[in-house]
């Protein structure tokens, strides 16, 4: 099935835009969709530490994504 996910920070800067559309499998582990969202951008390790989220919650890497939700991209964030 097609997911769109919303890219921030730096994975908005990769090169890709603001989102990318993958074909993923019904009920893919958020870390199956963020290995395809890697491939999709090149296998350029930009996702290092990166999580997948959605409208309401950060998904942990053996999570299944839901079906019909927003899903976004987020890179590490540190502050100082």
């Amino acid at each position: 099935m097609k997911r769109r996910v919303e890219l921030y920070g730096r994975l908005r800067d990769a090169g890709a835009g603001d989102s990318v559309e993958l074909e993923v499998r019904p009920g893919a582990a958020a870390a199956e969709v963020l290995e395809a969202l890697e491939r999709a951008l090149g296998g350029s390790g930009v996702l290092a530490g990166a999580v997948l989220a959605t409208d309401s919650a950060v998904l942990s890497s053996s999570e299944p994504v839901p079906e019909g939700c927003r899903l976004a991209a987020l890179p590490p964030v540190c502050g100082g």
